[in-house]
């Protein structure tokens, strides 16, 4: 009897793992937000969106994967939230507060922004080589990140 409670109870547990898994539903790239679809198209024109996806639980959060591994996340009103590309140039800079872009290029030889992760009051930033800075939302930097 306990073998048959134990196998009942790893069943529910794997469904109830796969409905978490279920939150991100495809879209196409017209479906997304129209300023979303306009930073897609205007800071990445090269790249080959490869998937787009919506989240249909809680935020209603997208998420555009490109072919070369880039991923860029929005929020539900179509801001950027994430960007990542650790392509050989990293992510473009035009959105980005010219501040921290001046910041990076003086203090840090040959590095680039790989990702940025902006946050209510900061944005966190990790260059090629390894080192993660943090940034008021002016571009101003803070701090190192551990």
């Amino acid at each position: 009897m306990r073998h048959f409670a134990f196998i009942a109870f790893a069943i529910s547990m794997f469904m109830n793992l796969c409905a978490c898994n279920d939150d991100k539903r495809p879209i196409t790239l017209t479906e997304l937000p129209r300023y979303s679809q306009s930073f897609v198209k205007t800071y990445f024109p090269d790249k080959q969106v490869s998937a787009v996806f919506k989240e249909v639980h809680g935020k209603n959060d997208y998420e555009v994967l490109f072919s070369d591994g880039a991923k860029i996340e929005f929020t539900s009103k179509g801001d950027w939230d994430e960007v990542k590309d650790r392509d050989a140039d990293g992510i473009p800079t035009g959105f980005l507060p010219k501040a921290m872009v001046n910041y990076v290029s003086a203090n840090f030889s040959g590095a680039y922004i790989i990702e940025i992760n902006k946050e209510h009051s900061k944005f966190e930033v990790e260059l090629n080589n390894g080192i993660e800075l943090v940034f008021d939302l002016y571009g101003n930097f803070l701090r190192y990140d551990d």
